[in-house]
């Protein structure tokens, strides 16, 4: 009998060796070597909110550039978002709001403009000019607006509206 409660005691024992060995964390860290320039990059750090994962995430597109000229300023309005698999990047210049900004910043003031776009890959040139001079508040009396959207489906598109 105290044969069999020895081998069951070094049985257990051993077992729970080796589960702890097993669950032991492995605490490599990974280095980047893509040598991406990260410089312009969003770092995200709201919980649930970071669409540099998952391009297409916050919208349904990854790419979005627009450029509004009046007969008095060229580039009046000039936005950029791009959206990757690492790295978000953002501007957002507006004349008449005295807004020239970068990165968090630009995505900052962008973000609620963004969202309330609502483009989608099925819309006409038609109603995404539309929705564009309706949430960008562009004045009609511009001479020019020029829309590139890239949809997460990759279905790219550029619109050029000249007065």
């Amino acid at each position: 009998m105290t044969l069999n409660k020895t081998s069951i005691i070094s049985s257990l024992m051993l077992s729970s060796v080796l589960l702890l060995g097993a669950c032991q964390s492995d605490s490599e860290s990974t280095v980047d070597t893509t040598n991406n320039d990260t410089s312009n990059d969003i770092k995200d750090n709201k919980t649930g909110e970071n669409p540099a994962k998952l391009p297409g995430g916050e919208y349904e597109f990854t790419k979005f550039e627009l450029e509004v000229d009046y007969p008095d300023q060229a580039e009046a309005l000039d936005v950029n978002y791009e959206e990757e698999k690492d790295s978000t990047d953002a501007e957002y210049k507006s004349v008449a709001e005295k807004i020239d900004v970068k990165s968090d910043d630009a995505m900052d003031q962008l973000r609620p403009l963004l969202q309330k776009l609502k483009l989608k890959e099925d819309m006409t040139d038609e109603e995404i000019i539309t929705r564009v001079t309706e949430t960008f508040n562009i004045e009609d009396n511009y001479t020019s607006i020029e829309v590139d959207v890239t949809f997460t489906n990759k279905d790219a598109r550029e619109i050029n509206v000249k007065q």
